[in-house]
C-alpha cells in the first residue's frame, strides 16, 4: 500500500508545486506595474485632461494590481481568465470596425504562392476568414465566462451581425450602424457579466482572508 501511495502522492505533489509556480508567475507583473507607475510621471506639456486621464490610468492600474496580489489561488486565476475574455470581447469588436469601414473586399485577386488565380474576387475567402475568427472569438469568449445557456448562441450571432452586412452589401452607413449596435451589445454584456463575475470573486478572498487566521488558531 505504501508504495503504491508513494508515486501518487508524488504527483500530488508535483501538481501543488506547478500550481504554485504558476501562481506567483500570474502575481510578480503585478509589482513590476506598481513599480513602473510609482517611478513615472505624467507629461506635463500634455492638456490638463491628459494629465488627468493618465492620473486615473495610474490609479486604476495601482488598484487592480493591488486586487491582484491579495486574491486567493482559486480566484486569481478566475481573474486572468475573465481578463482574457474582456480581451476576446475587445478583439472581436476592433475586428469588425476595421473589416465593416476600411477593407476593399474587391480591391486584389485572391492568389496562390505561385500566382495562381484560385477566387474570381478576394472577397470570399476573407469574409469566411472573419467568420471563422469571429465564431473563435465567441466560442473563446462565452467558454471563459462560462455562458452555457442558449444566450451565447444570442451574443455570437452578435458577433456575426458585421460580417453578415458585408457579405450582403449593405450601404456603408448601415454597416457603420451594424457595427456600432453590435460593438454596443458586447460591450455591455461584458461590462455586466465582468462585475458580477469579478465582484463574487472579491468576495470569496475576503472570505478566505478572513478564515485563515481562525484556521491558524
Amino acid at each position: 500500500m505504501a508504495a503504491v501511495g508513494a508515486p501518487q502522492q508524488q504527483v500530488r505533489m508535483a501538481h501543488q508545486q506547478v500550481w504554485a509556480a504558476l501562481e506567483v508567475a500570474l502575481r510578480v507583473p503585478c509589482l513590476y506595474i506598481i513599480d513602473a507607475i510609482f517611478n513615472s510621471y505624467p507629461d506635463s506639456s500634455q492638456s490638463r485632461f491628459c494629465i488627468v486621464l493618465q492620473i486615473f490610468l495610474r490609479l486604476l492600474g495601482i488598484f487592480v494590481s493591488s486586487i491582484v496580489l491579495i486574491l486567493s489561488q482559486r480566484s486569481l486565476f478566475k481573474f486572468y481568465m475573465y481578463s482574457s475574455a474582456f480581451l476576446l470581447a475587445a478583439t472581436s469588436v476592433l475586428v469588425n470596425y476595421y473589416a465593416s469601414l476600411h477593407i476593399d473586399f474587391y480591391g486584389a485577386y485572391n492568389t496562390s504562392a505561385f500566382g495562381i488565380e484560385l477566387l474570381p474576387r478576394k472577397g470570399p475567402s476573407l469574409w469566411m476568414a472573419l467568420i471563422v475568427l469571429q465564431l473563435t472569438l465567441g466560442i473563446g469568449y462565452v467558454t471563459l465566462l462560462q455562458i452555457h445557456s442558449i444566450y451565447s448562441q444570442l451574443i455570437i450571432l452578435d458577433l456575426l451581425v458585421p460580417v453578415i452586412g458585408l457579405i450582403t452589401e449593405l450601404p456603408l452607413h448601415i454597416r457603420e450602424t451594424l457595427v456600432f449596435t453590435s460593438s454596443l451589445i458586447l460591450t455591455l454584456n461584458t461590462v455586466l457579466v465582468l462585475a458580477v463575475k469579478l465582484n463574487s470573486v472579491i468576495e470569496l478572498s475576503l472570505k478566505v482572508m478572513i478564515q485563515r487566521p481562525r484556521v491558524g488558531k
